[in-house]
């Protein structure tokens, strides 16, 4: 594994006070990811102050993202997760599943190993890993982002190989073999609804006319004009008197 590049106060030009070297030695131990002594801390983190300051020293033992382990002497980052397995990674997706994801940069934090591990259960179904776009240099998809514990992949039981063969075994009937089967079994096939009704628009009468035709009989009721010889059933064309 690359070992983190020195990064001493010299080089971040912030100074040198106790506590800004205390948050260099922190980032240092979270780049390391491993445990360190305190004299090779000082040399490669490069902040020797580490060496003879003794408040510096006890910050860097009181920080809440320090883990010093009194029997050993050793120094280590403290992480968000503890994570060693495959195993450890599944029961911690589990437990925040219902928030979503987990960030891959914090599990790498955890675990040096988190990265083949992702990419081992991404293969066997089991999480679900998005990524950063495709690079211009470089046509593979880019770095780990977030990672999902896949709810609906192979962590769920499969079915049951009874089950299974049971179902490819059962076939479906066609034709004629249908309407057997679904008459010993005391049903009947459904059938369409009964097309509706078709209407004819009914026939004119032969000879019938429209209105208006001349040859319409109608009932004459004024019988005083008859009297005087008018006949309106035909055309009438008064006389000049």
């Amino acid at each position: 594994m690359a070992q983190p590049a020195v990064i001493g106060p010299s080089l971040t030009g912030v100074g040198r006070h106790w506590q800004t070297q205390l948050a260099l030695a922190v980032s240092f131990l979270r780049q390391l990811n491993g445990p360190i002594r305190l004299e090779d801390l000082a040399i490669r983190s490069g902040v020797e102050a580490l060496l003879h300051n003794h408040e510096l020293i006890q910050g860097l033992q009181n920080h809440d993202r320090v883990r010093y382990d009194e029997r050993t002497g050793l120094f280590s980052y403290r992480p968000d997760y503890i994570l060693s397995s495959k195993a450890d990674l599944l029961i911690l997706l589990r437990r925040h599943s219902p928030q979503g994801g987990l960030p891959v940069k914090k599990l790498r934090e955890s675990w040096s190993g988190v990265n083949a591990a992702i990419e081992e259960l991404e293969r066997e179904g089991r999480i679900l890993v998005t990524r950063t776009g495709k690079t211009e240099a470089a046509e593979k998809e880019g770095q780990m982002k977030m990672v999902f514990l896949d709810d609906v992949g192979r962590d769920k039981d499969p079915l049951d190989q009874e089950f299974k063969d049971l179902w490819r075994s059962l076939k479906t009937p066609i034709g004629d073999d249908l309407a057997q089967e679904l008459q010993a079994a005391g049903l009947t096939a459904s059938s369409g609804a009964a097309p509706p009704p078709t209407t004819t628009k009914k026939k004119a009468g032969k000879g019938r006319k429209g209105p208006g035709s001349s040859n319409r009989r109608f009932k004459i009721t004024n019988t005083h004009l008859k009297d005087q010889g008018i006949d309106l059933s035909k055309d009438y064309v008064p006389q000049n008197r």
